[in-house]
């Protein structure tokens, strides 16, 4: 996992979060969990065909057995406690997501990507294509509060961000409410209605992939695109 023990969010979601729940909502780290699970499998199958070739005297599907047993042994390690998995909405920056899809139903979410003080304003809007959002309305531009953790891979900008809606944490319409007037507060500070620059984006950019990133500038103008995962972006093509 990444070390989030630097990063203190200027705004929290304020919510109590439900470990229980996070478990069985939360479609980000479920995907982690069943990966792992599945490494675990693959990692015992991978050890009994090492163990046959070994005993054939098959060296060389012997040497490519234990490789691929030893990486799903690494995947498959680990586990994500529930502590951290409360913290991803606890302690995680509380930002803005809008449903811009029903079919499937698509988050779009949008966070400062400023990592250090004096650093040109870049923004990130995160595309988000989940199952279900138990609690929430699922209607076209409804307003989903959502807490966040970065990464960072050194200088002034954190490199992605990736958003949790809090109805995947909490049953509590109240606490939902609450974070969502704190996401307005906040609004009030931009130099661009953020709800309105998502909308922008959406239609903008209609065929994003699930997890794919769109920079924008100071002046919320989009400049490149990237993949969570990747470190670098692409620019825009004109």
């Amino acid at each position: 996992m990444v070390d989030y023990s630097q990063f203190e969010a200027s705004t929290k979601s304020g919510i109590q979060a439900d470990a229980g729940r996070i478990k069985k909502h939360d479609e980000i780290i479920g995907a982690v969990l069943s990966q792992r699970k599945s490494s675990k499998i693959i990692f015992v199958v991978c050890v009994c065909l090492l163990a046959a070739a070994a005993y054939f005297k098959l060296w060389i599907p012997t040497a490519v057995c234990a490789l691929l047993a030893l990486f799903f042994l690494w995947r498959g390690t680990g586990k994500i406690s529930e502590e951290y998995m409360k913290e991803v909405y606890e302690e995680g920056l509380l930002v803005p997501g809008l449903i811009v899809k029903t079919q499937p139903i698509t988050i779009m979410a949008i966070a400062n990507l400023v990592a250090q003080d004096g650093a040109d304003t870049v923004n990130g809007c995160y595309n988000l294509v989940v199952k279900n959002l138990d609690g929430a309305k699922n209607q076209l531009y409804e307003k989903v509060p959502c807490s966040c953790f970065f990464r960072y891979e050194g200088g002034p900008y954190h490199s992605a961000f990736q958003p949790h809606p809090l109805y995947w944490a909490t049953t509590s319409q109240q606490e939902i409410a609450s974070a969502l007037r704190q996401v307005e507060e906040d609004n009030k500070e931009n130099s661009r209605d953020e709800w309105e620059v998502l909308r922008e984006m959406a239609e903008r950019f209609p065929n994003l992939k699930n997890g794919e990133i769109i920079m924008l500038d100071e002046n919320y103008v989009p400049f490149g695109k990237k993949d969570y995962l990747d470190s670098d972006y692409k620019p825009l093509e004109d």
